[in-house]
């Protein structure tokens, strides 16, 4: 899941006011809902990992709201453009949605020349499910234990420390090039092709620091496998609450959360949204959905419709800059 030097907006559960005014194109009452859904509904996940995991947290909600007829599908690959560009394709009748990223929407669309979907026009922006702070990690054996520490010795060795991401252009690697670019570090970007790849490349000293989102690396973490330094954002994350945010150690980087979203296809009928939005708020609220959230990592949020939108495109924005900067093209 995942950012230009500017403060974080998006701390704790975001909910109240934001939610209450984004789904003013949204009613939820008045309207002729039908029987939706008589069919199953399809939760595209274009992703494995902990965007499958959040995804089957929202089918046993959304079951139990929506007469359970829920079921997810993973479509995996282009770093989540083959899922979400099916949701873009299918009929707009609200029995395929989808889990929109971070990586999905905001990079993602940068790096590939034809994602089959626009992030401005492609979508109806269900809901913002969840966000999750980056972690940046080292091995243990890199001697370092502060932010200041690691700062330091990387300056002291411009060039020499490599590290890692699950792929060129993706939102840990960009999170971490602008980090590098804000505490000026010099740094070596490699590769890999999955986050898993990545921390055992930091364990067996080929890398020596990554950007991790705080949901995937929590097993490592507390396993002592991995050595956290700081969070993104202003406040500490509760799953890693003895590990200071970037703003509290000092650093002049402000990296934004991952966003952990739903999507369906565009032009999604009043009355379908109605029910659908109703049954998404219902679980946000939900005491024991947010629990779950909480334990697998990741921050509860209640952003909808037009607000969750407005997020994706600034992130985009920021993303697509950086991009360019950097000279990578789409291949």
């Amino acid at each position: 899941m995942t950012d230009r030097l500017f403060v974080s907006r998006r701390t704790a559960i975001i909910s109240g006011g934001l939610a209450a005014a984004s789904l003013a194109a949204m009613p939820l009452t008045g309207l002729a809902q039908g029987s939706y859904p008589e069919k199953p509904i399809t939760l595209v996940s274009p992703f494995g990992g902990a965007v499958d995991f959040l995804a089957r947290l929202i089918v046993v909600q959304l079951n139990n709201r929506l007469n359970g007829n829920v079921i997810v599908d993973l479509k995996l690959g282009g770093s989540g453009t083959i899922g979400l560009a099916h949701v873009a394709r299918a009929a707009p009748d609200g029995y395929t949605i989808g889990m929109g990223t971070s990586t999905a929407l905001t990079s993602a669309p940068h790096l590939i020349k034809s994602p089959g979907y626009e992030v401005e026009r492609s979508f109806t922006y269900l809901g913002l499910i969840q966000t999750s702070r980056q972690v940046l990690v080292v091995s243990p054996q890199l001697g370092v234990s502060t932010l200041a520490e690691f700062v330091a010795l990387a300056k002291s060795r411009p060039g020499a420390l490599n590290f890692g991401s699950s792929g060129i252009g993706n939102s840990i690697h960009l999170a971490a090039e602008e980090f590098n670019s804000a505490v000026g570090i010099k740094a070596v970007h490699i590769p890999f092709k999955t986050g898993p790849e990545t921390d055992a490349a930091i364990m067996g000293g080929e890398v020596q620091y990554t950007f991790a989102s705080v949901p995937t690396s929590l097993g490592l973490i507390n396993g002592g496998k991995l050595r956290p330094l700081v969070v993104t954002g202003d406040s500490r994350d509760p799953s890693l609450p003895t590990v200071p945010s970037l703003k509290e150690a000092g650093s002049p980087a402000a990296l934004p959360d991952q966003l952990f979203g739903m999507v369906g296809p565009a032009n999604m009928s009043p009355a379908v949204l109605a029910k659908l939005g109703k049954a998404i708020q219902d679980m946000q609220a939900d005491s024991a959905f947010q629990d779950a959230v909480r334990k697998g990592g990741g921050i509860p949020s209640q952003i909808y419709g037009d607000d969750f939108r407005k997020l994706v495109l600034a992130d985009s924005r920021r993303w697509g800059d950086l991009i360019k900067r950097l000279g990578i093209t789409p291949s």
